[in-house]
């Protein structure tokens, strides 16, 4: 018998991302069209990016429908009102060398991706992750590079329409020692020197922990060192080129150096469900966590286009993994704040309530602030000069006056 998730947004937004959902009406279709998915608002302001184009959502129990003037989900035994986000404003307007900016900064609810090159060489070598979709497959685009003038020209629309926060920069697998944050080095530097706005670093792990340090030194609030398997076989035959060019040793190494280095709670480390036994993905948790790190927790989803082709777990088996990461990061005092609002993942924030009732309400109100205008001019300016006093320090061993 099927369990019934209706209730709960933070069960709701994992059983959605595990089944995906059937849509009955035009307006919806067409947002999602081309799209990995379609972006949702749940209840209590919990955000999910839906599949609703791949075969196994064919036979989702899920249905968005149109009602009144809004929109609802039904499993046909019960509804729950949701509200469609909006596309952006800025899809339809392009660079001034005539690049769409959708092509370059993809809207995702709180933070907008941006990948200035879609180069990964782990695809020229032929040693790419197994589960990869080809998001960095060089083949047919080896040339294209965004500027930084077209970069700079994407953010700024973005922050102007007001519809993203955090800008999220990416790079896949390049053979240098610093792994990518030499390429991102000069995006990152015209963003922070042009916009006041929050920028999360997404590279592979570079060979010494200086780069680290140059990455929070360049301006970078947040950083990822995506390990995304845990178990020490499962990595080695699903992520090749990761293994045999950095190695999982490196990937914690790495982590637990930018954890001592960026403010607590910026750290972050992909696991995905799905791809390993659910305890090999707990204890994954209980690794990062003891380190200072942030595991985000996306959802495997198979789709025609990947190499690897696995059924994904059900909600009620992956339910405990979630609530073992709100406890963990809880229990370890990780700020769990800076990750929140993710639409493609579920969060601590959002399982706290599988958990504990009773905590939502209590920090309600200080959560609402930083998601305000206000409250992220706050985090930005706070971020700014705790980077300054940690710069200096570091700099200067003799100096003790900036250290935390």
């Amino acid at each position: 018998m099927k369990k019934n998730y209706l209730d709960n947004p933070g069960s709701l937004k994992i059983d959605l991302m595990l089944r995906g959902t059937r849509i009955d009406d035009p307006v919806v279709k067409a947002w999602a069209c081309g799209a990995s998915g379609v972006d949702i608002m749940l209840p209590q302001n919990t955000l999910v990016n839906i599949p609703c184009s791949e075969m196994f959502t064919e036979e989702s129990p899920y249905v968005i429908k149109k009602s009144g003037d809004g929109y609802i989900i039904t499993d046909g035994t019960g509804t729950v009102p949701v509200s469609l986000v909006p596309k952006p404003k800025y899809y339809s307007l392009k660079t001034s060398t005539g690049v769409p900016f959708s092509k370059i900064g993809v809207f995702h609810g709180s933070y907008t991706v941006i990948t200035p090159s879609p180069r990964c060489d782990f695809f020229n070598r032929g040693i790419e992750c197994r589960y990869c979709a080809g998001n960095f497959d060089v083949r047919g685009v080896e040339n294209q590079v965004y500027s930084v003038e077209e970069v700079l020209e994407t953010v700024a629309a973005v922050l102007k329409e007001g519809a993203s926060g955090i800008i999220y920069l990416s790079t896949g697998f390049s053979p240098g020692p610093d792994g990518g944050i030499e390429f991102l080095k000069p995006y990152i530097k015209a963003i922070k020197k042009r916009h006041n706005c929050l920028v999360a670093v997404e590279t592979l792990p570079p060979k010494e922990d200086r780069w680290i340090d140059e990455t929070y030194a360049l301006g970078a609030d947040s950083v990822l060192y995506n390990l995304e398997i845990f178990d020490k076989e499962l990595f080695e035959f699903l992520c090749p080129g990761r293994e045999k060019l950095i190695g999982r040793k490196r990937y914690m190494d790495a982590l637990e150096h930018a954890a001592k280095i960026f403010p607590n709670g910026t750290v972050a480390s992909h696991l995905i469900v799905g791809l390993e036994p659910p305890g090999s993905t707990c204890m994954g948790i209980d690794f990062l966590t003891g380190i200072g790190v942030v595991p985000i927790l996306p959802i495997y989803r198979p789709s025609t286009d990947r190499a690897l082709r696995i059924g994904p777990l059900t909600t009620e088996i992956i339910i405990p993994v979630y609530k073992h990461l709100y406890k963990k990061v809880k229990i370890n005092k990780i700020n769990f704040k800076w990750v929140r609002d993710l639409s493609m993942v579920t969060t601590p924030l959002e399982v706290r309530a599988l958990v504990d009732v009773n905590e939502g309400a209590k920090n309600s109100i200080i959560e609402n602030f930083y998601k305000s205008k206000i409250g992220l001019k706050t985090a930005w300016g706070l971020s700014t000069l705790r980077r300054k006093l940690r710069v200096k320090d570091s700099r200067d061993p003799s100096d003790s006056s900036g250290r935390e």
